[in-house]
């Protein structure tokens, strides 16, 4: 397919092709690493939780709180960059992202042998622009501009309750709200030199969904310096209400996907659905070695089953892994490193298919250090991502090269 062909098919599939573009990343679930100590252990906790975090992880965790109100909050910035190399005239696409967001907020308090407390978690959110002006594209096409605006932001809050069993065994259940809100913008314009004609489109989509997801949890201790952690758990969809628009203006016939004789302006088309999208359930394993008093090392297994959506895409049953550690440089410093993975839930792109996802899976590694003082911690941090992979942006038979790269830094308190 020459690049004035590939032009118009994009423009057409970028405004017709919903299940790609109703968020920014939909490809993934370890997009935000969710914490404190969790995040500068690169996720590996659930075998741990020992804190408020813990009510995300495995609220069975927050059993071992000590016997006073425990809380942390954590502020964090991140930045991404997905590029897609040779879309438009040899040229790539490029999109950013990032934004300023309180990462987690959650208190623990102890009530006779139990504990409860509460949380508030934002395991995604994503701030997406791309601002693009190709020239001299095509013999056909003299100019492509693209700009894209994608907000994406996942909240959950509520409370947590844990007991213990017995001495080395304690389970804990989390319900969280859960609120998601999505809004996107694409506008396109493509001035055609043969014939003189330019093609203007403009796409709108608006998402928002509430349900519920309630996390399980389980931790058991084997042996004096190990311990084990389980948790489950899946979000329901309760209500949803999304809305598409799309405007087309065009002289040429076909341009706006269509054979009728040209016109100047498509009338905006407002189609409303109430359809509630299919999320996965969680399982996640983990394991933690308390070698002594100053080193702890951690290991955690997340898997996400397979989802048949008509809708929204269907995604594939994904493994993901971390690594963790900790080390007590001296009771009022220490350091924690750790090793994940964020593989893509969608399937491999074959050759001669077209509409395939894309398929990037990602590699991080996180590092942070505390200093504490009297009942309270202080908390700077970060991580990094990076993945190489493959992309059918264009919707026709053409495969691109993707990759991504982003990085996140945190700072935190906890008293």
């Amino acid at each position: 397919m020459n690049q004035g062909m590939r032009v118009i098919v994009l423009s057409s599939a970028l405004s017709i092709c919903l299940c790609k573009f109703v968020a920014a990343d939909e490809f993934h679930y370890n997009n935000l690493l969710i914490g404190d100590r969790a995040s500068g252990m690169g996720g590996a906790y659930t075998a741990i939780s020992d804190d408020a975090t813990g009510m995300y992880y495995n609220p069975a965790g927050i059993v071992y709180v000590g016997d006073r109100n425990f809380s942390a909050s954590v502020n964090a910035y991140y930045s991404q960059v997905k590029k897609y190399e040779n879309v438009i005239g040899g040229h790539p696409f490029e999109r950013t992202s990032s934004a300023l967001l309180a990462n987690y907020f959650g208190i623990v308090k102890p009530v006779g042998k139990f504990k409860i407390g509460f949380s508030y978690a934002v395991p995604d959110a994503v701030s997406e622009d791309q601002n693009q002006n190709f020239t001299n594209v095509s013999a056909s096409t003299s100019r492509f501009t693209i700009n894209l605006n994608n907000r994406d932001t996942t909240i959950n809050f509520g409370p947590s309750f844990a007991a213990e069993i017995n001495k080395d065994l304690s389970a804990g259940l989390t319900l969280y709200a859960h609120k998601r809100d999505v809004q996107l913008i694409i506008n396109q314009f493509v001035e055609r030199t043969n014939p003189a004609t330019p093609l203007w489109k403009n796409y709108y989509f608006k998402f928002s969904e509430t349900g519920v997801r309630p996390v399980l949890g389980f931790e058991w201790s084997p042996a004096e310096k190990m311990s084990l952690g389980l948790s489950l758990s899946r979000t329901y969809v309760l209500s949803s209400d999304a809305m598409a628009q799309s405007t087309c203006w065009d002289t040429l016939a076909g341009g706006c996907g269509t054979i009728a004789p040209a016109t100047p302006i498509q009338v905006p088309a407002l189609q409303p659905s109430d359809y509630k999208r299919q999320y996965p359930i969680r399982a996640a394993l983990g394991a933690a070695y308390f070698a002594d008093k100053n080193l702890l090392v951690s290991g955690d297994l997340t898997y996400h089953m397979a989802v048949k959506d008509p809708i929204y895409g269907d995604k594939v049953a994904t493994l993901n892994a971390a690594l963790g550690m900790e080390y007590y440089l001296s009771k009022k410093w220490a350091i924690r490193a750790g090793l994940f993975t964020n593989n893509a839930n969608t399937p491999d792109i074959q050759a001669g298919v077209t509409n395939y996802e894309e398929k990037i899976n990602l590699y991080g590694a996180s590092l942070s250090v505390s200093k504490f003082s009297g009942n309270s911690s202080v908390t700077l941090g970060g991580s990094v991502n990076y993945g190489k992979g493959q992309s059918q942006i264009l919707g026709d038979l053409s495969v691109q090269d993707a990759s991504t790269f982003g990085w996140l830094v945190f700072l935190s308190s906890t008293y």
